[in-house]
C-alpha cells in the first residue's frame, strides 16, 4: 500500500485542523485548483463527513465521521478474518 495521500485525503486532513477554511481558502492554502477543492468539499458532504451550512461554509459532521470509521474498522476486521 502506498503512503501517498490523494488530494481528497489532504483536503479532509487539512480541514480537521483548519475547519474555518472554505473551498477558496483551502485551495489557496494547499496551492491547488479551486474547482478541484470545491468538488472535493461537495464529495465529502455527500459522504457525510462534512455538512454544508451555507454557500462556501462547511463544518465537520462528527456523527458521519464516526459512522465512516466504524464501517472502515468492520471492513478491515472482515479482511483479517478472511486472511486467517
Amino acid at each position: 500500500m502506498s503512503d501517498e495521500k490523494t488530494l481528497k485525503d489532504l483536503v479532509f486532513r487539512t480541514f480537521l485542523s483548519h475547519s474555518n477554511f472554505g473551498p477558496k481558502e483551502m485551495a489557496d492554502h494547499l496551492q491547488v485548483n479551486y474547482n478541484s477543492v470545491k468538488a472535493i468539499y461537495s464529495k465529502l458532504s455527500e459522504e457525510g463527513l462534512l455538512e454544508r451550512a451555507s454557500r462556501g461554509n462547511y463544518s465537520l459532521n462528527m456523527a458521519g465521521i464516526l459512522i465512516h470509521l466504524i464501517d472502515r474498522i468492520e471492513t478491515l476486521e472482515k479482511r483479517l478474518q478472511g486472511a486467517s
